[in-house]
């Protein structure tokens, strides 16, 4: 990239598995040298979390090149007294320090918050937990997405409690380790020093609930699975099923939009209709709502053409679809892609930026 936000920065990451090593292949992405330190016998325990079939002859599995790009990796014995002697000489030229080590590591590793400030002033302390209140309990994401009310939200009225498909915890928590991370970092360039901050996957959980927590703390409303739609907007994340079989998803989020959508889908009628007036109406009339446009839907074949339609009348919705379209050539994932040759590993990595923006520099 031609933006070097982070360049001389210098990043020691001690952590494992997603969130830590995430929040450390952007800043590696952004120029910053980034030493990732692993158990020397195991290393990272993702390197073994492959998928049914992926060939084992490779050191690395596809998980952990997910997380772990433009680094450099040491193995190291931090119990050892060479390993802290060699840690403590990282410290003192390392300007963020990365890590989720439990309570009683950290006292093993020379590494409690307030022993690290005092020794290492300009050092950014940024630890990842996984419960606030309960820090050495151990916090894999299904659990954290379990006590934190997403897995009793997710999945379909008549299915169990469902998981998200990703390791959404550690996604948020790790763009919290960046936010920390950021903020520090800015606050030492205007002089503070021995800035220590604690990330955990339960409040990033807690945190990203948004409309569902108000809707909870203030109407008192729980909620409960609703598949993929939308509790306070219809037609909003409904499904369309095409007589192809291709679906399509909606999101309706005014007035104007549902016109277009009954435009398209020829049922102008149903303006006119009490029931559909207005987006609390379709909320509370959704199912039968859902009959009307799903009876349009399934005597249409071409998805793509619809689709068109659709956007050019301004109403919101996607094609679902699989990775094997969205990571097409000539897509806009397919462009953002990252490909590193690891020495030893035999295999090219191939993972989606941990970059999501662009970044144009107008001046010098």
């Amino acid at each position: 990239m031609k933006h070097k936000p982070f360049k001389d920065l210098k990043v020691l990451e001690l952590s494992s598995v997603l969130a830590g090593p995430l929040a450390g292949s952007f800043f590696a992405e952004g120029c910053a040298e980034v030493l990732k330190v692993e158990h020397p016998v195991s290393g990272d325990v993702t390197r073994s979390w492959r998928t049914k079939g992926e060939s084992s002859d490779s050191p690395i599995s596809a998980y952990y090149a997910s997380a772990n790009t433009y680094k450099n990796v040491v193995r190291k014995d931090l119990r050892s007294e060479e390993g802290r002697f060699w840690l403590e000489e990282q410290l003192a030229s390392t300007d963020l320090l990365i890590e989720n080590f439990k309570l009683a590591d950290l006292e093993k590793f020379n590494l409690s918050p307030k022993s690290v400030a005092s020794r290492h002033p300009h050092l950014v302390h940024i630890r990842l937990v996984g419960f606030a209140s309960q820090p050495e309990r151990l916090a894999y994401d299904v659990v954290v997405q379990a006590e934190t009310g997403f897995m009793h939200m997710n999945g379909d009225p008549s299915s169990d409690p469902t998981r998200m498909p990703v390791a959404l915890m550690d996604v948020l928590a790790s763009g919290q380790i960046r936010s920390a991370a950021l903020s520090a970092l800015y606050s030492r360039e205007r002089g503070t020093t021995g800035i220590y901050s604690e990330v955990s996957l339960e409040l990033c959980g807690v945190a990203a609930l948004i409309n569902r927590a108000t809707n909870y703390l203030m109407n008192g409303t729980e909620q409960n699975r609703l598949g993929s739609a939308h509790p306070n907007i219809a037609p909003y994340g409904d499904i369309l099923t095409l007589k192809s079989g291709r679906q399509i998803v909606l999101a309706i989020g005014n007035d104007s939009q549902f016109e277009g959508l009954c435009k398209v889908l020829d049922l102008v009628h149903l303006l006119a209709t009490p029931q559909f007036a207005t987006n609390a109406s379709r909320v509370k009339h959704r199912e039968s709502l859902l009959a009307f446009l799903q009876e349009k839907a399934s005597m249409l074949n071409d998805v793509e053409a619809l689709m068109s339609e659709l956007t050019s009348n301004k109403v919101p919705a996607g094609i679902i679809r699989p990775l094997s379209e969205v990571f097409a050539p000539g897509s806009a994932a397919s462009n953002h892609l990252i490909e590193e040759e690891i020495s030893g590993a035999n295999r090219k990595v191939v993972k989606p930026s941990s970059i999501a923006y662009s970044t144009t520099v107008f001046g010098k």
